[in-house]
């Protein structure tokens, strides 16, 4: 891979956090920090990373909730797809409200769109809308890995019961929108262990 990455399993239903960072830079980024602010912090400052951005694989509170934290410390921008936007401000859409602590933060200062990149030093990831388990779900894929969120899992999938989730639009977009991607692809989900495309392929009732 282009980079290296550094999984974090934060809080309360196990979330993984990724924190990535250049082979060839000091630059990173880091995908859906859900909790345990000074963790990431502490990481971060021990590996000398400048952090260029916190990604988000969707809405929900279990992915944001050290978002407004990291980017006051950090001075980073946000970014999510434009579907869930609104998730990240409001503890209902992001069902924060019904687990005893509301999560919510300032809006996100970059909305992604399908086929958006986001990068970090000679590092970039492409936006791949995957909705299903959120309406704006994504995928990043790029230096080979794909870090798929709550879409697709080892042996498994997203739920699909929540609001606004769908069977059916998260099978359409496992089986159509990651159609294309390789084999050999290393896939970090946002929980559970990581697999890579060609074992998922092979072993995923879902595929």
């Amino acid at each position: 891979m282009d980079f290296s990455v550094k999984t974090m399993v934060v809080g309360p239903v196990g979330t993984n956090c990724y924190i990535l960072k250049d082979n060839n830079s000091s630059e990173g980024m880091i995908i859906d920090p859900g909790d345990n602010t000074e963790g990431i912090l502490a990481y971060i400052k021990a590996n000398d990373i400048d952090v260029k951005l916190i990604a988000l694989t969707h809405g929900h509170f279990d992915h944001i909730g050290a978002v407004e934290e990291l980017r006051q410390s950090l001075a980073v921008p946000v970014a999510v797809h434009e579907a869930d936007a609104d998730m990240i401000t409001d503890g209902r859409k992001n069902l924060s409200a019904f687990m005893g602590t509301i999560v919510e933060t300032e809006p996100a200062d970059i909305i992604l769109r399908d086929g958006d990149c986001i990068s970090f030093g000679k590092c970039s990831l492409r936006v791949i809308s995957t909705p299903g388990h959120t309406r704006g779900g994504i995928c990043l894929h790029g230096g080979g890995a794909l870090f798929s969120g709550d879409t697709l899992f080892a042996g498994s999938i997203g739920r699909t019961d929540f609001p606004e989730g769908s069977l059916e639009e998260i099978i359409k977009s496992i089986q159509t929108r990651l159609a294309k991607v390789e084999d050999m692809v290393k896939v970090f989900p946002g929980h559970g262990s990581a697999s890579n495309m060609g074992i998922e392929r092979e072993s995923n009732p879902y595929m």
